[in-house]
């Protein structure tokens, strides 16, 4: 068993205590109590467990018992482990995974327990803030900006400060819009959605599906909505489902909700600081239990802040309302109780007394109003809502200033610090902020840091040796300092141990390494810290000497404060931290260098030390970081003032052991500072010193040197060109203005002043030409040339008994050499003999003098004795030569062409040593081999390992020994084995030279690619090197250095007589290095200019951060302009196109007339010759056939002008297409039915279709026609009949004329040419007014020939019969024409060819008649439907227009009025489908509502032959979101933007040529809307574009006047001008399918 069953518990209950009063009595209990009767706890009887006791027998209580018995959980509940706990996958989420924690609880569970499980198991991070939100239970619609605030603002809380957030969990109310806010602004991880409800398991819907012990199970949060449950939010991590064994009932779970909200507040809100965790109670809407909540909560001790978000409705409007009214401790007046009285009766619906109480209940919250705060999110001066909720907790709290800034410091809020608490004129109790400085350092808020610096907090008053030592020993990276001081010690911590002050300076010693001495090392601060440490302990116990604190001492009293904290940053790995210290104080570009050099040397320590990879690589980052910052730096000074930045890298630092920046930077092996501009132009001054020379310098340099006169000849620099270089000891002892301050010189005569003067410049001059570097470079190069030509005499020659002068002269400048090394290490920065030699040993050419000298010293000493030894000294001669002639090559890294060529060399020599490897083993293996077979009989010597390595080796540079391969052609005797030889020597040869040596040369081939790039950096950066070594060597070269020894020692023996040490220390720091000493004026200026380069290179940094993001949408506006310019390439494309398909319509238009004369001369001719025979049989098959088909006999029409031919159509007659039909039949047939249909027809089928019909709400557009009067003559169709009579047949003579009159008329007036594409059927057809024909008068005339696809498809709509059924159901018969949908690229939809027949039944009056707009409309249930064109069983809307629409339109449509407005208005509706369907494709994904238009089929009415509209019927709620006249609703609701934005959309999408409105429907289901079209497009507007309702430009000017843009909008990109969007090509296709007969004006 788990802990989690172990500890928590769940209750059932086991006492069925019938919920109802009435007293059942039947024995045993019947079915209908089972299913019926609930308990007390809400369940059944079947849903109790009974496995402790039998179910009841009977619900009828016995004598003894007592009737009103009261259940409660303590007494009819028993607890057992709790069966329920794991991990919830919630299904619904497309966009992410949500999961979520869940146990089940009891409800008195024990909080420290439950806190324990969301710590330990759950691994919650500890809050720093328990944000506690209470609102409405039940679904409430929030104002826009109120919801926008309370969720941007809690989630940027709760992120900000690692709050958590408790709810109820629920999905509906205040629970669900906490989901929603979570789910737009939360974070995706577990971890970091700290959201959790606490909810009533038997609340929870579908809970049973929760039950498993540790199960991960799939849950599905959409409830029923019939249930009075509720389902879990799935935007929550954490659920605490609270079990007091009641099903259905909420409010179980409060108490320990509070329980846990007190057991929050006593948890430490961070390890160092003592505040326990602030909680915050939001409040949003709410009912009358949410008073007394607060109520709770204001009046705990402490209390607890309330915040209170006004507008949200309902009790937190009232609490709002109240707060203000009763501020500054007033009263409300009569008037104004009694209408807040009312008001909350209104609000919450009780009476008056229940009204009474609550505002008691609000009056004692307003007693506690200093916890209260109101956030209205209307106001101007309102905060942003996060500060607003992290401000009310500050204030409701009631918490010092210093608690406060703890809190803020715990949730790393500085701008809610500056904004409440470190406010103007606030008292601070001494040494809180101190303690909140070091807080804030020791948890790296940084922003904290620098809010206190900029309230005057110093590092002069706040640093002191114990805050030092406890920032070093606090942290949670300290593991890795530790482990370098143990390196330092060379001996392991004990457990416990306190760093302290010298342990770090030992650690940054060995970090920085060199001669670096900390200044926690020397012996005044060891003296001072060591005193101090023992006063402390006897006073007392450690802990009193940290109370008494070491900073009595002023032993950190430091120039600089901000260098200590810098090292503290860097060694605690706070790289953030260290960039900000970085721009405090003064040597900024110092501090870069040491963090440079210290993380370098501590991510080599940490690779060599065995840690993980990520420590030695982020220490690698963060060095390169800083030199980064340096270079930069660095770059920005030498812009500014080139002398400054030069002075900056050589400016002695007395805080940093008196290194200089360039030093440092070196010993970090930071190239690129090295190879900056500034420093190599530093390094040119010091390389030419005070000589002014740039062209021929080598010459005149050695021409001085041979005839020292010639010195006088040169330019020197002036005084101010050389302020900038860096001058030795002995060069600025050696001065004129001590000469001039020489008081024997001023009292001299002025002759013997001025011939002295001149005496001393010359010697100055003298003195100066021969200590620049770069003489001292020739005067070394010509002696050392020298030495090696008469060394080379010396080992050439025969060696004498007695060395020669050559010999001797070589000997004094090899022995001379060997002084000038011995001072080099003497007098080297470190203080310990061994680490100078350690540090001299470095330095490979110093090794190599080393050995040179050794060898040399072993052959002199040698060459004294009798041969053999004078041999062996003269060979030790000979390979001592060797040394001193490589040593050349050092001469040829000073020139900058050779330079890189050495450096590049070093590099292969150094990198080579693995292949040699290799290269040796083949050798070795060969050579081992070949000697062992060819000589089996050798005895042993040191010949043989000659004869295994030579003859291998010689071997790789082609000497093969061909004589030897064979050993037995010469007739010598050989071994048995020799044959392998050959084989062995060519497998070798193979190895060994093909693939060996290639790769040494692939291998070398790279690296000089590599060093190509880089080696003119490496040469700069070993520029210094070769520098530095001439500028600290003695200007006269060997053998008379020993002159310069000579007066070094006496200067030293004076110095000792004087016995001043600190005048020794100082000189001892000076005597080497290139270092740059100033006076505190020059120091002063110099940082005045290091502060000022500072605060450039912030700015630059800050402009190139602003500047990089203007450059990005500059970038985005050029690359959208050259976009636009390839859609409107592809736009002319596209245009071409649908030209030529065009042209290709015109030509299949007659193509299709050409057939369908071959279809009518084809009837003709059949008609003539089966007349009789197929009259008898549509007289038998008629009342039962399948169906009939109809085609076209067109009659002869006059044509009428009008002012609007933009639209007209042809006139034309029905008849049979059977083949025995004649004329006269179809005439006759024809006649009578118009005669009937105007008699007798109309008037009945009216009647008899809707009965009783009355008028009710519906969309603006849904009616039947209520009376036979008002209906103009429609479309009829022959096919049925209400009497079943059988249609007259015509004379053949009639439809012969009728027929021939046709074809004449056609072949006249060529109606090809109106063919304007294929895409044309009965939907695109515009009729027009036309007189009746003199000769028909019946039958109205054509105004002109109609198009061959208007005419085919309306003949293929009125023409034909569909199957008549039996009618076995109810209802009425009906035929269903439906617009079947095509590919909208290739082909547009058109009409079914023959109807489906369906049964629909009228519903009554009260549930089934509609009213509005301009029709007329009644409800009818589908009761059968062919093909499934309708559903059966489901309730349609059938709909026709009213009589005074259908009359004033008829004069444009005679005779078939009613057809063409059903036909507009499907055609209406389908357009505006349409560009619903275009507008979700290209809609951005923020815009989450999906809507759509219901499908609208043509209907005829078989017992009227009538036409109508049909549609499906919507239940719910129905809206209209605007009207035909533009007029719109104030959106409250995403949805409701997306549809005005939908209109907004049509209008841009068009370019500004039709509009549509009248948005309606019940959701995303929309229906009869109205289609727009400006009378600049539409023509005249007696013609009938789309529908009736269409009121052209004044509905679009109203609409531009009424509509506000919402957020929906400019997602949509609709404001400002008419944009095309990308979709251009899709536009034009669905044009091509609204091109019917009118201009419907898309493209």
């Amino acid at each position: 068993m788990s802990w989690i069953e172990e500890t928590f518990l769940m209750r059932d209950c086991v006492k069925f205590i019938p919920s109802s009063r009435d007293l059942h009595r039947c024995v045993p209990v019947c079915q209908v109590c089972q299913n019926l009767i609930r308990c007390c706890c809400g369940r059944l009887i079947a849903e109790h467990s009974w496995k402790d006791s039998p179910p009841p027998f009977t619900l009828c209580p016995g004598p003894e018992q007592e009737v009103d018995q009261d259940w409660s959980t303590e007494h009819h509940t028993k607890a057992s482990p709790t069966n329920a706990y794991g991990t919830i996958d919630f299904q619904d989420t497309a966009t992410r995974v949500c999961r979520a924690k869940y146990v089940r609880v009891a409800e008195d569970s024990k909080a420290e327990l439950v806190l324990q499980l969301m710590l330990k198991e759950w691994q919650m991070e500890k809050p720093k803030l328990l944000l506690s939100v209470h609102g409405g239970l039940q679904n409430f619609t929030l104002p826009p900006k109120v919801k926008h605030s309370f969720s941007r603002g809690l989630i940027t809380a709760a992120l900000s400060t690692g709050a958590w957030i408790f709810t109820d969990g629920v999905n509906t109310g205040v629970s669900k819009y906490v989901g929603e806010a979570v789910k737009t602004f939360g974070s995706h991880k577990l971890r970091k959605r700290n959201t959790v409800g606490l909810t009533s398991w038997g609340l929870i819907d579908n809970n049973m599906e929760l039950i498993g012990r540790d199960v991960f199970r799939p849950y599905q949060p959409v409830g029923n909505p019939l249930s009075k449950r509720a389902s879990l939010n799935r935007f929550h991590s954490h659920f605490l489902l609270v079990d007091d064994g009641t099903l259905g009932k909420y409010g179980c779970q409060q108490g320990l909700r509070r329980n846990l909200e007190k057991q929050i507040q006593l948890q430490r809100i961070h390890p160092r600081l003592n505040h326990g965790v602030p909680v915050l109670c939001v409040v949003i809407e709410g009912g009358p239990a949410l008073v007394s909540t607060v109520l709770d909560y204001v009046s705990r001790a402490p209390p607890v802040p309330v915040l209170i978000f006004e507008g949200s409705g309902r009790a937190a409007d009232l609490l709002a309302f109240l707060h203000k009214q009763t501020a500054n401790h007033r009263k409300l007046v009569s008037d104004i109780e009694q209408d807040f009285l009312l008001r909350i009766s209104d609000v919450f619906t009780v009476d008056a007394a229940e009204a009474s109480h609550l505002y008691s209940l609000l009056l004692q919250c307003m007693d506690y109003r200093q916890a209260i705060t109101i956030f209205d999110s209307e106001s101007e001066d309102q905060a942003a809502p996060d500060i607003s909720i992290l401000s009310a907790t500050l204030k409701g709290t009631g918490a010092s200033p210093a608690e406060q800034l703890s809190m803020t410091l715990a949730w790393d809020r500085a701008d809610v610090a500056q904004k409440d608490v470190l406010v103007f004129g606030r008292h601070w109790q001494m040494g809180s902020l101190e303690q909140a400085m070091l807080d804030a350092l020791l948890m790296d808020r940084v922003s904290f840091v620098k809010l206190l610096i900029d309230n005057g907090m110093t590092m002069s008053r706040f640093l002191t040796v114990e805050r030092l030592e406890d920032l070093y020993n606090t942290g949670q990276t300290d593991r890795f300092l530790r482990h370098l001081v143990e390196d330092v010690k060379q001996s392991s911590l004990p457990a416990g141990y306190r760093l302290s002050l010298i342990d770090i300076g030992m650690v940054i010693e060995y970090l920085v390494g060199g001669a670096y001495r900390s200044t926690y090392t020397r012996k005044n601060f060891r003296a001072a810290y060591n005193r101090q440490l023992k006063e402390l302990s006897q006073m007392g116990s450690p802990e009193a000497s940290h109370s008494s604190g070491l900073h009595v001492l002023p032993l950190l009293v430091f120039p600089f404060n901000y260098n200590d904290l810098f090292v503290w940053a860097v060694l605690q790995q706070r790289q953030e931290m260290a960039l900000f210290l970085w721009q405090h104080g003064e040597e900024a570009l110092a501090r870069a260098t040491v963090a440079c050099k210290m993380y370098r040397s501590m991510s080599v320590e940490a690779r060599q030390s065995g840690m993980d990879d990520n420590a030695s690589e982020r220490f690698k980052e963060y060095s390169l970081e800083f030199g980064r910052l340096a270079v930069d730096f660095l770059d920005c000074a030498f812009h500014q003032n080139e002398q400054m930045a030069m002075k900056l890298l050589t400016s002695e630092m007395e805080a940093w052991s008196h290194f200089t920046c360039l030093q440092m930077a070196v010993s970090s092996c930071h190239r690129t500072f090295v190879s900056h501009s500034c420093t190599q132009t530093l390094l040119t001054d010091l390389w030419t010193g005070p000589l002014n020379m740039r062209k021929n310098s080598v010459i005149r340099i050695i021409l001085s040197l041979l005839l020292p006169p010639a010195v006088f000849l040169l330019e020197f620099k002036s005084k101010a060109e050389m302020c900038h270089v860096p001058q030795s000891h002995e060069v600025m002892l050696f001065s004129l203005d001590s000469v001039k301050s020489d008081p024997m010189v001023n009292t001299g005569s002025e002759m013997k002043t001025s011939t002295l003067t001149l005496c001393l410049s010359w010697i100055k001059r003298l003195y100066e030409f021969y200590t620049a570097p770069v003489v001292k470079f020739w005067f070394h190069t010509i002696f050392y040339l020298a030495f090696l030509m008469l060394f080379s005499f010396v080992v050439l020659v025969k060696m004498g008994d007695q060395p020669s002068i050559q010999e001797w002269l070589v000997i004094a400048y090899i022995m001379s050499s060997a002084v000038e090394k011995v001072r080099e290490v003497l007098m080297s920065e470190p203080r310990k003999l061994s680490h100078k030699l350690k540090i001299w040993f470095s330095e490979y050419w110093n090794i190599s003098d080393f050995v040179a000298i050794l060898l040399f010293l072993s052959g002199l000493v040698l060459r004294w004795y009798p041969d053999p030894y004078r041999t062996a000294g003269r060979l030790a001669y000979c390979l001592d030569i060797i040394f001193w002639f490589i040593r050349l090559t050092e001469l040829l890294a000073v020139n900058q062409h050779a330079g890189p060529y050495l450096t590049m060399i070093t590099k292969m020599t150094s990198n080579m040593f693995f292949i040699v490897v290799m290269m040796a083993i083949v050798l070795l293996s060969f050579g081992v081999s070949r000697k062992a077979i060819l000589s089996p009989d050798e005895e042993p010597s040191w010949s043989l390992a000659r004869d295994v390595v030579f003859q291998p080796y010689w071997m790789i540079y082609g000497e093969v020994y061909a004589g030897e391969i064979d050993s037995c052609d010469d007739g010598v005797p050989c071994s048995s084995a020799s044959f392998l030889t050959p084989f062995l020597q060519a497998v070798y040869m193979f190895f060994q030279y093909i693939i060996m040596v290639n790769i040494l040369i692939a291998f070398f081939n790279n690296i000089y690619f590599d060093m190509a790039s880089t080696s003119n950096k490496l040469w700069k950066y070993n520029r210094y090197r070769y520098i530095m070594t001439y500028l600290e060597r003695p200007w006269l070269p060997p053998p008379l250095v020993v002159l310069s020894h000579l007066t070094l020692a006496l200067s030293a023996t004076y110095r000792t007589l004087r016995r001043d040490a600190e005048a020794e220390e100082k000189y001892r720091d000076r005597r080497s290095g290139l270092k740059l000493h100033l006076c505190s004026e020059d120091r002063k200026k110099l940082h005045e200019f290091e502060e000022k380069c500072v605060y450039t290179y912030k700015h630059k940094k800050r402009e190139e951060r602003d500047g990089g993001q203007n450059k990005r949408i500059k970038a985005t506006a050029e690359r959208s302009e050259e976009m636009s310019s390839m859609v409107g390439e592809v736009l002319e494309k596209v245009q071409v196109i649908q030209d030529s398909l065009s042209g290709l319509d015109c030509q299949l238009g007659q193509l299709q007339d050409l057939s369908s004369l071959v279809m009518d001369t084809a009837t003709i001719l059949s008609a003539s010759d089966c007349l009789h025979q197929e009259e008898a049989r549509l007289d038998q098959s008629f009342p039962v056939s399948s169906g009939h088909s109809y085609s076209q006999t067109p009659f002869v029409s006059g044509h009428l002008e009008l002012p609007y031919r933009k639209f007209s159509i042809g006139e034309q007659y029905l008849c049979h297409s059977q083949e025995e039909t004649s004329v006269e039949e179809e005439k006759e047939e024809y006649l009578a039915e118009r005669e009937e249909d105007e008699d007798n027809h109309e008037e009945g089928s009216q009647k008899e279709l809707f009965p009783n019909m009355t008028s009710s709400r519906t969309s603006s557009h849904t009616v039947l026609l209520s009376n036979h009067d008002d209906i103009s003559e429609g479309l009829v169709n022959p096919a049925f009949s209400l009497e079943n009579s059988q249609p007259a047949p015509l004379s053949s003579d009639q439809c012969e004329r009728h027929l021939k009159s046709r074809w004449n008329r056609m072949s006249v007036n060529h109606p090809y040419i109106w063919c304007r594409s294929l895409s044309s059927s009965v939907e695109n057809i515009t009729f027009c007014a036309a007189p009746l024909c003199p000769e028909r008068d019946s039958f109205p005339s054509l105004c002109r020939p109609m198009r061959a696809m208007e005419r085919n498809n309306l003949m293929r709509l009125a023409l034909s019969v569909p199957f008549t059924p039996v009618s076995i159901f109810g209802g009425e018969e009906v035929s269903v024409y439906t617009l079947q949908d095509s590919d909208p690229s290739t082909l547009p939809p058109c009409w079914s060819t023959q109807g489906m027949s369906a049964l629909l039944q009228p519903l009554s009056s009260e549930e089934g008649s509609l009213d509005g707009g301009l029709c007329l409309g009644c409800r009818a249930l589908c009761t059968w439907a062919e093909n499934d064109v309708l559903r059966t069983g489901l309730v349609y809307v059938v709909k026709a227009f009213k009589p005074e629409v259908v009359r004033v339109w008829q004069r444009y449509f005679p005779g078939d009025t009613a057809l063409q407005l059903c036909l507009r208005e499907i055609q209406q509706q389908r357009a505006a489908q349409r560009l619903m369907n275009i507008f979700n494709q290209i809609k951005p994904n923020e815009v989450q509502h999906t809507p759509r238009f219901l499908d609208v089929s043509l209907i005829q009415w078989h017992s009227s032959g009538q036409w109508f509209t049909i549609e499906r019927n919507m239940t719910g709620h129905f809206r209209k979101y605007n009207n035909n006249t533009g007029e719109e609703i104030d959106p409250c609701c995403t949805l409701e933007e997306t549809l005005l934005a939908f209109s907004h959309w049509t209008y841009q999408f068009s370019n500004r040529e039709l509009l549509v409105l009248d948005l309606q429907g019940v959701g995303e289901e929309l229906t009869d809307p109205t289609v727009v079209m400006a009378e600049n497009q539409s023509g005249n507007r007696n013609e009938l574009l789309f529908g009736a309702d269409n009121l052209g430009d004044a509905a679009i000017k109203s609409f531009l006047q009424n509509h506000c843009c919402t957020s929906c909008c400019y997602l949509l990109g609709l404001t400002g001008q008419c944009r095309f969007l990308e979709v251009s090509y899709i536009r034009n296709i669905y044009c091509k399918f609204y091109c019917f007969s009118f201009e419907f004006l898309l493209v």
